[in-house]
C-alpha cells in the first residue's frame, strides 16, 4: 500500500510540475512571467504603451484570461475534480504516513499551512472561477447581454491574481524540493526579458516608421 501511495503521489506531483514549470506548452510559470512583465510595462508606460502598439491592449487581456483559466484548472473544487491542488493536498494530509520525503514524512503543519495559504486567497479564487464559469468557458444569460458586467460583478486586482499564482507555484515547488531536493528548471526570467525586448523593438520600429509620433503625443 505504501508503495502505491508513494507512486501515486509522485505521479501527481510530476503532472503538476509539468503544468506549472512546462515550456511546451507553456506552464503557469511562463504564463505568469509574460503577464507580470506586460502589466509592469503597462504601469511604467501608461497610455504610451498603446501608442507604441495598439494591439498590446487586447494582447494583455488575452494573456490575462489565459492565466485565469490555467489557474482555475488547478484550483477546482475537489468535489468537481480529484486532480485539483486542493484534492492533492487533502490526499497528502490523509496519506502522510505513507509518503516519504528526503527528510521523512510531510509534516502535517506544513500541508495545513499550504491549505491555509490557498484559503487566504479565497476571494481571488472565487472571482476567477466565477469569470470562468459564467463567461470565459460558459455563457451565462446575464453576461451574454452585458459582457462588461462580468468585470464589475467579479472584480479582480492584478496583484491579487499574481499573488495567488505565486502561491500555487510555491506549493508545488516546495513538494518537489522536499521530495527530491530539486525543482524543475523553468524559463520564467527569459519570458520576462522576451516581453521587455518585444516592447522595446516595437517602440524602435514605431519611431523608425512613424518619426516623431511618440514624441508628439
Amino acid at each position: 500500500m505504501k508503495n502505491l501511495i508513494q507512486a501515486n503521489y509522485e505521479e501527481r506531483l510530476n503532472s503538476y510540475a509539468g503544468l506549472i514549470h512546462g515550456n511546451a506548452p507553456p506552464g503557469l510559470v511562463a504564463k505568469l512571467a509574460i503577464y507580470s512583465s506586460l502589466i509592469e510595462n503597462c504601469s511604467k508606460r501608461s497610455d504610451k504603451l498603446w501608442e507604441i502598439e495598439p494591439l498590446l491592449d487586447p494582447l494583455i487581456r488575452s494573456v490575462e484570461v489565459d492565466l485565469h483559466l490555467a489557474t482555475a484548472k488547478l484550483l477546482e473544487d475537489p468535489r468537481r475534480s480529484d486532480r485539483s491542488i486542493f484534492a492533492f493536498l487533502d490526499f497528502c494530509m490523509k496519506n502522510r504516513s505513507h509518503i516519504t520525503w528526503k527528510s521523512g514524512t510531510p509534516p502535517e503543519s506544513l500541508v495545513q499551512q499550504q491549505l491555509n495559504d490557498l484559503e487566504a486567497n479565497r476571494g481571488t479564487i472565487a472571482a476567477i472561477m466565477a469569470r470562468r464559469d459564467k463567461f470565459f468557458a460558459h455563457l451565462d444569460k446575464k453576461y451574454f447581454a452585458n459582457p462588461k458586467g462580468i468585470y464589475t460583478d467579479y472584480p479582480l486586482d492584478q496583484s491579487a491574481v499574481i499573488k495567488l499564482v505565486n502561491c500555487v507555484i510555491n506549493i508545488i515547488s516546495e513538494h518537489q524540493s522536499s521530495l527530491g531536493g530539486a525543482v524543475n528548471f523553468h524559463l520564467g526570467e527569459f519570458y520576462e526579458i522576451g516581453v521587455d525586448n518585444m516592447i522595446r523593438n516595437l517602440e524602435a520600429g514605431r519611431r523608425v516608421n512613424f518619426p516623431n509620433q511618440l514624441d508628439n503625443s
